[in-house]
């Protein structure tokens, strides 16, 4: 499982164009949550990192990297 860093996920959203309510409605959370996760004012539970990984993967298998 990945650490998830408040730039880790900014970067993964802007390589895939995806806006902060797109990202959260993949993941299931708020658009206020994953403003907050890249600002860094919350810290990504572990839950979220798991259900990251795996949208990362889904993107990367759609993307055809």
């Amino acid at each position: 499982m990945k650490q998830w860093t408040s730039k880790d996920i900014k970067t993964l959203r802007k390589k895939y164009k995806l806006t902060q309510k797109a990202l959260s409605v993949l993941l299931g959370v708020t658009e206020h949550y994953i403003y907050y996760l890249e600002r860094g004012i919350r810290k990504p539970s572990k839950s979220f990192k798991l259900l990251i990984d795996c949208i990362e993967e889904k993107l990367k298998k759609k993307g055809g990297e």
